[in-house]
């Protein structure tokens, strides 16, 4: 009514003069809308809402020693023990008493190799024994000849970041850089820039890591924040960036240092928040495309609670991992972790902890998932895992401890027998058995984080006591 009684108000031409005005109005915010989606390459499939869905972001490749403070994620290496004994094939003559010996299988597929026990390799010491390992032999063309290859020399002055520097190490050096080319699917393939560093320990034991100098690198805005993303390998190389195994990082621009660090983070499947919305990432096989996808599923709640017990004060921090994705638990981040909450709103699905701590009244618990099976110790097999935090939107999934603990003897295996004068290593683990939940940590919050290990007693079937000790947790 309020509208014919307006235009009743205003002549003819009036009337087609404003019907002209609307029309020319929506056919140019119709214009401007087109080309404020279009005109944006970065964006795609807007919604019926104009929101958009999916961000697509440009990625360039820079030095791994420029990233400074994040470096370290990158830098640490694919790496393998050394030893002394020679493997197959032919070897130059050695200056040192006491060369090393390896091999390396990259986790990505080198392109052409003929390698397929992996890649050879022999440190040497220019200057005899005791003068310190200066000169690596690699076998990059993969015949079992390092005779035929040039000697990869130590670096006199190693790029800032380079070396680990822990306190643990005897002796730690860098050899110059080679390419080594690697298939990263689509019929793409790239040269990788590889730099080895070798750590001798101070109890002789020895390693080489594979360092691969470079990380891809992309400025990407969303939900009205501005990031760096990074892209690159820990501890693997050459595997095609949309797959496991790459380590992806999100540094705020107003907070460089403290880019999101909960357990599952640096994956690339992880989803976080941004804006109020999860996002969730992807990439292309070379890395030089990085994907933002918002997410559109159902949210249900995640909580933990008292039980039974007379407790106020419980919260809960830190991340759950499903099949494929990881999500942070927490009332948001601060410094890169998660602070502690009563509750939070989650992707729904089904989930196991990465790492939780839960405050319970004085104590302050640490859980993670379980990946011990009965006799063997880190023998927990992926098949088995068990998802027990059922995310729904319709039922909060309250986490009370109230299921009874057992005790998992991840060694010795059962019916496992030992000669006399033997020793036995006994390890067992406190578990939440219908979450597969193992307690990793359980303190004391009133005495200064004084740690509650069990102290554990072993006894004979007649009832002598044969040895007792404190066990830790996990």
């Amino acid at each position: 009514m309020r509208a014919k009684a307006f235009f009743s108000s205003i002549s003819r031409p009036g009337i087609l003069t404003m019907v002209c005005l609307l029309v020319m109005l929506l056919a140019f915010g119709c214009k401007q809308k087109k080309e404020d989606v279009n005109g944006d390459d970065q964006k795609k499939e807007v919604g019926s809402e104009g929101q958009v869905k999916e961000f697509s972001f440009d990625m360039h490749e820079v030095t791994v020693f420029d990233l400074a403070s994040v470096s370290r994620d990158f830098i640490r290496g694919q790496t393998t023990m050394c030893n002394d004994r020679r493997g197959g094939g032919k070897y130059p003559v050695f200056k040192s008493g006491k060369p090393l010996y390896g091999s390396i299988r990259f986790r990505g597929s080198p392109a052409g190799s003929r390698s397929s026990g992996g890649y050879h390799f022999a440190i040497d010491e220019a200057g005899g024994i005791g003068t310190g390992y200066d000169l690596l032999y690699f076998d990059r063309n993969g015949d079992l000849d390092l005779t035929d290859e040039e000697p990869l020399k130590a670096m006199k002055s190693p790029p800032d970041g380079a070396l680990l520097k822990y306190s643990s190490t005897m002796q730690e050096v860098c050899f110059d850089s080679f390419d080594l080319t690697f298939e990263l699917g689509s019929g793409s393939n790239r040269a990788i820039e590889i730099m080895p560093r070798l750590m001798v320990r101070n109890n002789g034991r020895a390693q080489l890591s594979f360092v691969a100098t470079k990380v891809h690198k992309g400025r990407i805005n969303l939900g009205g924040a501005e990031y760096d993303a990074l892209l690159g390998y820990s501890y693997s190389v050459g595997t095609p960036f949309d797959q496991p195994g790459c380590v992806f990082c999100l540094m705020p621009k107003g907070d460089p240092q403290h880019p999101p660090r909960w357990w599952g983070a640096d994956d690339l499947n992880s989803m976080h928040v941004i804006g109020g919305q999860y996002y969730r990432f992807a990439a292309t096989p070379t890395g030089d495309k990085l994907f933002a996808r918002l997410y559109e599923g159902a949210l249900g709640t995640f909580e933990v609670g008292a039980g039974a017990r007379d407790l106020q004060d419980v919260t809960i921090q830190g991340s759950l991992r499903s099949e494929d994705t990881a999500v942070a638990v927490g009332g948001g981040l601060k410094d890169g972790f998660p602070e502690p909450t009563k509750s939070c709103r989650l992707p729904e699905g089904d989930y196991m902890p990465a790492f939780l701590t839960i405050k319970f009244g004085n104590l302050r618990i640490s859980v993670s998932n379980n990946y011990h099976a009965d006799g063997k110790p880190f023998g927990h097999s992926s098949e088995l895992k068990v998802y027990g935090i059922k995310i729904r939107k319709d039922k909060p999934f309250v986490l009370d401890f109230s299921n009874e603990p057992d005790v998992m003897f991840a060694s010795p295996a059962k019916d496992y027998s030992i000669k006399l004068g033997e020793e036995l290593q006994v390890k067992a683990v406190l578990i939440d058995p219908e979450l597969d939940i193992m307690i990793r940590r359980l303190y004391d919050q009133q005495q200064t984080r004084v740690s509650l290990d069990p102290k554990v007693l072993i006894k004979r079937a007649g009832g002598e006591k044969v040895a007792e000790g404190i066990m830790p947790f996990g």
